[in-house]
């Protein structure tokens, strides 16, 4: 009964040790990326980027976003091109705002 106790609490650690990593994963990129904040009636989306491209994004209502199709052009046509682009993309299509 005891080596099963102990066995329960390694793979516990293990399972914390995980859960913790990814939360200190999730706010550094969150704390270390700039963000362009996209607004409309048919639903939100937060690009998140730094300096050369995309580092995730966070979509609400019917917005669908493929990251890594966006990433790759992002970094073809540089970042600031690529939010100028989506951004026109995105008042024009959802009759929405983005703003940096």
């Amino acid at each position: 009964m005891k080596v099963f106790k102990n066995i329960l609490m390694v793979i516990g650690g293990i399972v914390l040790f995980f859960i913790v990593l990814v939360v200190i994963i999730i706010l550094v990129v969150s704390l270390t990326s700039k963000k362009m904040v996209c607004k409309s009636s048919e639903g939100n989306i937060t690009l998140n980027y730094n300096n050369k491209t995309i580092v995730g994004y966070v979509a609400t209502g019917s917005i669908s976003y493929n990251l890594s199709g966006q990433k790759a052009y992002a970094e073809k046509v540089g970042i600031d091109t690529y939010l100028d682009e989506f951004a026109a993309w995105f008042k024009e299509n959802t009759s929405g705002t983005c703003n940096r």
